[in-house]
This record gives structure tokens, C-alpha cells and sequence, in this order.
């Protein structure tokens, strides 16, 4: 292993910062007004630096099959916050994929060595909440900024916040492999600026914010998948059993999501 999780993040939102900063130079972005600079920084706070930490740190003792299919849930709980905060429409289908999803996400949970503050499934648990909330504020964004404003804004502040990790950062840096490095690039450029870049624009163009976010469905089953051919990873049963709750869940928020947008 060429990074500790820590400094595995900072490089990613640091590399991703830059290629933004470059883009967003050539685009000519606005500058954010002053009284949506708190909001940015929460945004980049619980969007990327706390996220991606959480993340990395459940990773480290989780399958990524397990992983994917807790963050998988987002989009419920999405849903869910959607209706507190813009009283989006849920309805019966609706709450019945909440509980469904959860009951996925408790299951694995409690399978995968209970709920133990020091377990990795805690950790994931926190990133799918703060990814939910990071969510449903920038939909909030999206009524005054460009999905290209926001996720620079917001990349760039979460990499500053993960800066605290830039000297063990750079020292490990110095010593990697090749691959390690093509690595980071690859997770900086791609799985960071790019598909956070294109995550905006969906969430922009979405009617709903339920609409966009339903499709994450999808990652959990190709991740499991790439897990399995690449790493060689396979996932305790309690994982397929509680995946299988959470993606039912999450393909009724899809059917529950259409049903209230052509009543409308």
C-alpha cells in the first residue's frame, strides 16, 4: 500500500482541485457571493473532506462490495431529506423504500460485526449520511450557481480542509510506485473533478433531486462485480442479502419517484 487513507484523500481532492482550477480558469466561472461562501465551505466540509475520510476509513477493514452497497442508500435517504427540507413528495411507496433500504443497510450492519463505534461499517454509515445531506444542499446551490461553480468551489475547499495531511501527503508521495501514482491520477481526475463534475449537471438538470440520485443503484452491483474480478473480493452472504433490501428499496424510490412526477 503506497498511501494511508488520510493522505490517499488529500492527493485525490488535491489533483482534482487543480484540474478544476485550470477548467474553471478557462471557463471564466463566477466568483460565489459573499454571503454563500459558509455554504461552500459546508459544502466542501461534509461533500468531500469529512466524506472522503470517512470513507477511506471504513474502507480499510470493508469489502468494497460492502461499501457500495451502504453508500448505495444515499438516494433514499436523499429522498428523505428532500422532504424535510424542500417537502418534496414521499408517499406510501416512498416510505416503504426508506424502510426497506435501512433494513438492507441494519442488516449488514449487524452481520458485518454489530454496532460497534470502531467499525468500518460506522464510518461508511457517517459518509452515506453526509453525502445525503451534501446532496440536498447542493440542489439548494443549483437555484443561483452552475454545477460547474459548485463542485470547484467545493472541491477546492475540501482539498484546503484535507491539507492538514499535505506534509505526510507529499513524503509518501515521494516514495510510491508507479502504479500508485497512475492511481491517484486516475481517482483525482476522474473519480474526482469529473464524475463529481458530472453528478452537478445531473442533479441541475433532474426535476426532482430524487430523480438523479436513484440511478447510484447501479454502483453497488458493478462494484461487487469489479471486486470480484479484480481483487478477487467476495463479500460475507449478509452483504448480497442485505444489498438485495437496499437496492429494492432503492428501485422503488425510482418507481415511487416517476409515479409523482406524471401525477404532476
Amino acid at each position: 500500500m503506497d498511501f494511508s487513507s488520510d493522505v490517499l484523500g488529500f492527493l485525490r481532492y488535491f489533483t482534482a482541485a487543480l484540474a478544476l482550477i485550470i477548467y474553471a480558469a478557462i471557463k471564466k466561472i463566477r466568483w460565489p457571493e459573499k454571503k454563500d461562501i459558509p455554504i461552500f465551505i459546508v459544502g466542501g466540509a461534509i461533500g468531500f473532506a469529512i466524506y472522503v475520510y470517512t470513507i477511506n476509513e471504513g474502507s480499510r477493514t470493508l469489502y468494497a462490495g460492502t461499501v457500495s452497497f451502504i453508500i448505495s442508500a444515499t438516494p433514499v435517504l436523499t429522498a428523505f431529506l428532500a422532504y424535510l427540507f424542500f417537502r418534496e413528495k414521499i408517499g406510501l411507496r416512498g416510505w416503504i423504500s426508506i424502510a426497506c433500504a435501512f433494513s438492507g443497510v441494519a442488516f449488514i450492519t449487524y452481520f458485518s460485526g454489530g454496532f460497534a463505534l470502531s467499525s468500518g461499517i460506522v464510518w461508511v454509515c457517517i459518509a452515506m449520511i453526509l453525502f445525503g445531506f451534501y446532496n440536498i444542499l447542493q440542489r439548494n446551490l443549483l437555484r443561483r450557481y452552475s454545477p460547474l461553480e459548485i463542485t470547484t468551489y467545493c472541491i477546492i475547499i475540501g482539498a484546503i480542509l484535507l491539507s492538514v495531511f499535505a506534509p505526510r501527503a507529499f513524503t509518501q508521495l515521494a516514495a510510491a510506485s508507479a502504479s500508485g501514482i497512475v492511481s491517484v491520477l486516475f481517482l483525482g481526475l476522474f473519480s474526482g473533478s469529473g464524475a463529481y463534475l458530472l453528478w452537478a449537471y445531473a442533479l441541475h438538470h433532474a426535476e426532482k433531486t430524487s430523480e438523479a440520485t436513484n440511478y447510484m443503484f447501479l454502483t453497488p452491483i458493478l462494484t461487487t462485480l469489479f471486486g470480484f474480478v479484480i481483487i478477487k473480493e467476495a463479500p460475507h452472504f449478509s452483504v448480497y442479502v442485505g444489498g438485495i433490501l437496499v437496492l429494492l428499496g432503492v428501485m422503488l424510490a425510482v418507481h415511487n419517484a416517476n409515479k409523482l412526477s406524471n401525477e404532476r
